[in-house]
């Protein structure tokens, strides 16, 4: 809405009331004499307000509207100040008439910004949203798993403020470690670690250049921290700056200060130079919400501002929508939006929110993505849904689960209580399970964890994993490195399915399917492309692979081409399966490794 429509609507609402309020003050009749004051009121608030939404940054939100508020009143008791009277009368009324203007005005703005301007409906489907396939995740990459917290990753990196080149250069008297961004760079997934000042001081002894950053391994818990400082490496942007320098008062003092600036992050580009994304956020479909409308990249070493738009967002970037725009948007979906819930009107029948909070999960993609839980607004343990959106271009997609499965709290308790394979002393050596993420694993939907000793020294002391659907303690395996663990989970689901009544198949740990390709089709989730394949005679049952894991013939591959493709053996029947190895006859080319 342009700005001077919008003042001409402020004007409105308050020089009436403003107006009829002084001349109750005046005592005269309700329309006597009131036009000059009318006018008059009416072209002061109109200058006002115009130029507070031409000139100030976005404020269709109650809180950002409260400054404007407040003027509107100030203009109120000056105006009924010199317009009565009846000064004693003011001294004794002019409070509760404030009090009681206060209230109307608090009463218009919360009704018309909840019932008109919020617009949720619309909100709902901000984003593209699509249900996949077979309503099944695409399988996780367990070369590129998380398994290394963010508590562990810092106390590498402080370790190394003090023992490695940062040690040798005594960083650590006058250098903090700043935030730390997951991220997926030169082909495996980090924890990047700014520098930055310890007071002002310490900035003018360093001329205002933070040196660099610090790289702890987010997949190897072994594996030492990197080191970057100097030369394109060192930083005039970044945390802890001061006087203008942090990535969002940069931004603001270089020509943004129109917009709400979201979520500053870190990101390294391909050759490893260190950026500031920033998100522009505004108004969007109505008053009372703000959404991405393009985003900032700064050259952290030179300060130089880049704008993208949201579709020309370089492919480096990871983040464009934060953790917090993620939950509001899946929780507006979940709440408002009949194409994925048929929830709309006032009852909460068929609304679902946001259970937890979203986590970044990378699978080795070239983008992360927001997994999230949708619950009811019931007061129940289940999941209804679960979201996936991707982080830089916002489309989510939507996953149902095929059998009963719970939240976090209960899938928590059940880590911290493990005697699944492998998991015998999780319990009695005080181990807790931290950084709950959701995969599939050999078909499974499975939850992993990293687990931690209880106390405050946070060190790796290895991962779990459990079927999402068997989430209960006795099916928790563990193992001491990410491998063992999941070749304990692997016995453990062959123990599961035995124990139901669906033995494993003759032939060990992979079953070999051949067949002829009825149908053939791809999608991209998370930056990475996943195959689809089904097989004529194999009803109910897909295939999911990527290129990088089972080879080039998938690319080639056409209905009709007679196919063997090799699938774990994990006794249950999924009706997604993973490929680990698929030829083509039509096209002999080698898999990986062979």
């Amino acid at each position: 809405m342009p700005p001077a429509l919008l003042g001409l609507l402020w004007a409105a609402v308050f020089a009436v009331p403003l107006t009829m309020l002084t001349q109750v003050r005046h005592r005269r009749g309700p329309w006597g004499g009131t036009a000059w004051l009318l006018a008059f009121n009416f072209a002061l608030l109109f200058i006002v307000d115009s130029l507070a939404f031409y000139a100030g940054r976005p404020m269709m939100t109650f809180p950002g509207l409260m400054p404007l508020i407040l003027v509107n009143l100030a203009i109120m008791l000056v105006t009924v100040t010199f317009g009565t009277r009846y000064r004693r009368r003011l001294v004794r009324n002019g409070g509760s008439i404030a009090a009681a203007f206060a209230l109307l005005v608090f009463l218009v703005v919360w009704i018309a910004g909840h019932n008109s301007g919020h617009d949720a409906y619309r909100a709902a489907h901000l984003v593209s949203v699509s249900s996949a396939p077979g309503a099944q995740m695409p399988a996780s990459s367990t070369d590129h798993m998380v398994t290394v917290s963010p508590d562990i990753a810092t106390t590498k990196a402080s370790q190394t403020m003090s023992t490695g080149i940062a040690g040798q250069r005594d960083y650590s008297t006058y250098l903090q470690l700043g935030t730390a961004t997951l991220q997926y760079t030169g082909g495996r997934m980090w924890y990047v670690f700014p520098l930055k000042f310890d007071g002002s001081g310490n900035k003018a002894r360093l001329h205002a250049v933070m040196p660099g950053y610090i790289m702890v391994s987010a997949e190897d818990p072994n594996a030492a921290p990197v080191e970057h400082y100097d030369n394109q490496y060192s930083m005039i942007v970044g945390e802890g700056g001061g006087q203008g320098s942090e990535p969002a008062r940069w931004a603001y003092s270089h020509g943004y200060s129109r917009y709400l600036l979201d979520d500053p992050t870190l990101e390294l580009n391909d050759q490893g130079l260190p950026f500031y994304t920033v998100t522009l956020m505004a108004p969007r479909l109505g008053w009372t919400f703000d959404a991405p409308v393009g985003v900032l990249v700064i050259n952290a070493h030179t300060g130089q501002i880049t704008r993208y738009a949201l579709n020309a967002v370089p492919d480096w970037v990871d983040r464009v929508y934060s953790q917090q725009a993620a939950e509001t948007i899946a929780n507006w979906y979940g709440k408002y939006s009949q194409a994925g819930f048929g929830g709309a009107g006032s009852s909460n029948a068929n609304r679902f929110q946001v259970s937890g909070t979203p986590v970044m999960v990378y699978t080795g993609a070239s983008h992360p993505v927001w997994r999230m839980l949708l619950t009811s607004y019931n007061s129940d343990n289940s999941v209804s849904k679960v979201i996936e959106m991707n982080a830089a271009t916002g489309a989510m997609r939507l996953y149902a689960p095929q059998r009963a499965m719970g939240t976090e709290a209960p899938v928590s308790a059940a880590f911290d209580n493990a005697s699944g394979t492998g998991a015998s002393l999780v319990k009695s050596s005080h181990y807790r399970a931290v950084d709950l993420t959701l995969h599939v694993i050999y078909g499974h939907l499975t939850w992993m964890a990293t687990y931690e000793p209880e106390g405050s020294n946070a060190s790796f002391t290895g991962v779990g994993f459990v079927d999402a659907y068997q989430a209960t303690a006795d099916n928790v395996v563990f193992g001491s490195s990410k491998s063992a663990a999941l070749s304990n989970y692997l016995n453990q689901l062959s123990a599961e399915g035995t124990s139901n009544g669906t033995a494993p198949e003759q032939g060990g740990r992979y079953q070999t399917v051949t067949g002829t390709i009825a149908a053939v089709g791809w999608d991209i989730t998370g930056g990475q492309k996943y195959w689809y394949v089904s097989l004529k005679g194999k009803r109910g049952s897909l295939y999911v692979g990527t290129v990088s894991s089972v080879g080039p013939a998938l690319v080639l591959a056409q209905k009709g081409d007679t196919v063997t493709i090799r699938v774990l053996n994990v006794g249950q029947r999924e009706s997604t399966q993973t490929m680990q190895s698929f030829t083509d006859s039509r096209v002999p080319l080698s898999v990986p490794g062979s």
